[in-house]
């Protein structure tokens, strides 16, 4: 009598090799890449948002007068239950009610004024000046070359990261047209016309999700764009035409600038800032460019650290442009980088040879 014996079964799910990620770094191309650009830019920009709500609630100032407001708040609805003399329960229902709607209300209203006034003014002013035509602002135009140029980084050939090098040799005028800090709601991108929401799986629950946002965000700012009308029309205010703002200083011959680093929320923390901006400091030592700057803000942190940390970027001035609002410069040298790099890949070389070595070694024994 044989025994049957049991091996068990083969998981061809398991057998199978998992898809290798391919990740490709390429020159920008206006006809395919810029709508996508536009879009890296402005999403990673609005992500940024809670970041500065968390700046604004560090602020003794703030504070201050959240606690003054919330006090008059919760004076006046003691005094108005005292005065129909309520129930103690039903005062203090009231009275936490109040208190939730101070504190709710205040954090959905900086969020608001946030989105609506900081963040989009930042990026409306890239939009409508570097990366309104990126192929003609970092490359020039067949009369007049430049030494900068744009990437975008690729993951599965689709755009995920970008960069460009700026060697602008002339001040650039801001020639965005929210000249007044205020932004209509009509001037905001439409994250319905996302390229994003375009390939999405679920195609049209994502439009209709998209379509909504964009529709909740136009009727609250659009509703105060209609307040603000009124206001102006009755009391004859005129909006002053404000001087030219100097975007970006004009460069020496031999220095450029780092602009717009932007990869994919989905994709961040993967190193792929790396590779974009070792391009760029390729590209600038290639073309005798000597230092590299960059500019960052105070929502930027994270990209600040990258900078300082991992890429030997120095700190070279802080520049205070409001009560909250700052602008960091970093400096890069770019030979010494480069003899680093190059020692580095030595060292590296060197790692790999003697490991070889050693199981050569191994094999003969």
């Amino acid at each position: 009598m044989t025994e049957d014996i049991n091996v068990g079964t083969i998981d061809l799910n398991k057998q199978k090799p998992k898809p290798k990620a391919t990740i490709g770094l390429r020159p920008y191309f206006a006809e395919t890449d810029k709508k996508y650009v536009q879009y890296l830019f402005y999403s990673t920009y609005f992500n940024l948002v809670p970041q500065a709500v968390r700046l604004r609630l560090q602020s003794p100032f703030l504070i201050a007068l959240w606690l003054g407001l919330y006090a008059l708040l919760i004076t006046t609805a003691t005094r108005l239950t005292n005065k129909y003399e309520w129930p103690s329960m039903l005062t203090l229902t009231f009275q936490v009610f109040v208190t939730l709607v101070s504190v709710g209300g205040g954090v959905v209203g900086l969020f608001w004024y946030l989105d609506k006034f900081d963040v989009t003014y930042r990026v409306i002013e890239g939009i409508e000046n570097d990366l309104k035509e990126p192929d003609v602002y970092y490359r020039g135009t067949p009369g007049d070359i430049r030494k900068g140029n744009f990437w975008v980084l690729t993951l599965n050939d689709e755009i995920v990261g970008c960069i460009g090098m700026d060697h602008n040799q002339e001040p650039v005028i801001d020639q965005s047209v929210k000249e007044s800090k205020y932004v209509r709601a009509s001037e905001r991108p439409s994250t319905a016309d996302a390229p994003e929401i375009q390939a999405a799986e679920w195609k049209k629950t994502a439009y209709v999700l998209a379509k909504l946002d964009d529709w909740i965000r136009l009727a609250l700012v659009g509703s105060f764009d209609f307040v603000r009308d009124i206001y102006l029309k009755l009391n004859n205010v005129q909006i002053e035409e404000r001087r030219q703002k100097i975007l970006f200083e004009a460069h020496k011959p031999q220095e450029a600038s780092v602009r717009r680093l932007a990869v994919k929320l989905e994709c961040q923390g993967h190193g792929l800032s790396t590779v974009l901006l070792k391009r760029v400091a390729f590209w600038a030592h290639a073309h005798q460019i000597e230092y590299l700057y960059a500019e960052t803000d105070e929502l930027q942190t994270k990209m600040a650290e990258i900078l300082e940390k991992r890429h030997g970027y120095k700190l070279v001035s802080k520049e205070k442009l409001g009560y909250f609002r700052t602008r960091s410069v970093y400096r890069l040298d770019v030979k010494l980088w480069m003899s680093q790099e190059l020692e580095k890949r030595a060292e590296e070389k060197r790692r790999e040879d003697e490991l070889k070595e050693e199981e050569e070694l191994k094999a003969f024994e």
